[in-house]
């Protein structure tokens, strides 16, 4: 087993896990909490891939990020569903 993703993509994932498994919003998408509960944190960091930093692009003149209007949309809405779970709870 090799592990790809770097010591800092490591960590943000790890904590990003872990916040989200207290009941809080992470700060980035937690990803692969399958792969840890399954076969744990070793094959986790093995499973993880390094994380892709996107840069500002030029489109039309104006400067805009690189994963577009869907990603901002999509974490709106996860925020705004989980948000209105603490409520109910």
């Amino acid at each position: 087993m090799t592990i790809s993703a770097d010591a800092v993509d490591l960590l943000a994932g790890y904590e990003a896990l872990r916040t989200q498994a207290l009941g809080a919003v992470p700060a980035a998408t937690p990803r692969g909490l399958s792969v840890l509960t399954r076969a744990g944190l070793a094959a986790w960091m093995c499973a993880l891939a390094p994380i892709v930093r996107t840069s500002a692009t030029v489109v039309a003149g104006r400067a805009r990020e690189s994963t577009g209007f869907g990603t901002e949309l999509a974490s709106l809405l996860t925020e705004m569903a989980l948000s209105s779970q603490r409520r109910v709870a």
